[in-house]
């Protein structure tokens, strides 16, 4: 039962007790009351019926009050949850976003790192010569002058510097100081050394395990990995070590397939 319902009840109860006090009193009285006390009696019944109507209306204000205030304190929660989830919202958006921008600016340098990797290979791939020497290829001389001392890997061969006979893996040719040295081939530069007999050595692989080895050079114009084709300078001719001082200016040339050494001449035109 609600409120409403419940104090309707005690406002009939208690105008029923009134009612039959009211008519006990009368009784008792009887035939000597006079007009005037049952008009008291009656103002005395309105009186009491006004004031109940009044405490209920009363009642039903208040109800209503508190029911407003009841649902104005809801809204205002809904509207502060409300306003709570939108901020968290934001806020985890934002920090989305920073996260996205913060690995995208670590990605980005990687990113440009790797396409300018693979530029860098697409374009070295693209200008690779073809390395396809073989044993009945040709190659080019690589300076011009007399050969001074033989290749011979079964009898040994004078060299006069040394003024002493040995085995020789190579052909020594006479030239020039600053005489510019030519690739015999296509090829990719294997390495690039300091050696005390032949100095500054340059190796250059020419595809199916032959490899041509350049000696007594100077401002070599290649890097390891770099490719050369056939008759690019690879520098040019130096002084000679002391190896060689009697030959006088040399260039030092070797060939070998799989690391055994080869006579060169039998390549040459």
């Amino acid at each position: 039962m609600s409120r409403k319902g419940k104090t309707r009840v005690a406002l009939g109860s208690l105008l029923t007790l009134v009612l039959a006090a009211t008519c006990v009193a009368v009784y008792q009285s009887g035939s000597k009351s006079t007009p005037n006390e049952k008009e008291f009696v009656q103002e005395s019944q309105e009186d009491s019926v006004d004031q109940a109507i009044r405490t209920e209306e009363r009642e039903e204000e208040e109800e209503t009050q508190d029911a407003n205030t009841s649902n104005v304190e809801g809204e205002r929660e809904i509207e502060t949850e409300s306003s709570q989830e939108d901020t968290s919202d934001t806020e985890n958006t934002q920090d989305s976003q920073t996260e996205e921008t913060a690995a995208a600016e670590e990605t980005a340098p990687e990113t440009a790192a790797n396409q300018q990797e693979n530029q860098e290979t697409a374009s070295a791939e693209a200008t690779a010569p073809d390395m396809n020497f073989t044993e009945s290829s040709l190659m080019e001389w690589p300076v011009n002058g007399q050969v001074v001392i033989d290749y011979d890997m079964e009898h040994t061969v004078y060299f006069p510097t040394l003024n002493v006979y040995k085995l020789n893996p190579a052909i020594v040719i006479s030239s020039e100081v600053n005489a510019p040295v030519a690739a015999v081939a296509n090829g990719k530069i294997v390495s690039v050394l300091e050696n005390e007999e032949t100095g500054t050595t340059v190796t250059v692989d020419m595809g199916n395990g032959y490899q041509a080895v350049y000696g007594q050079l100077k401002d070599v114009a290649f890097s390891p990995e770099q490719y050369v084709t056939a008759g690019s300078v690879l520098g040019y001719v130096n002084e000679p070590t002391k190896y060689y001082s009697t030959e006088g200016a040399n260039l030092y040339f070797a060939l070998q397939k799989d690391g055994s050494p080869l006579d060169p001449l039998q390549y040459l035109p």
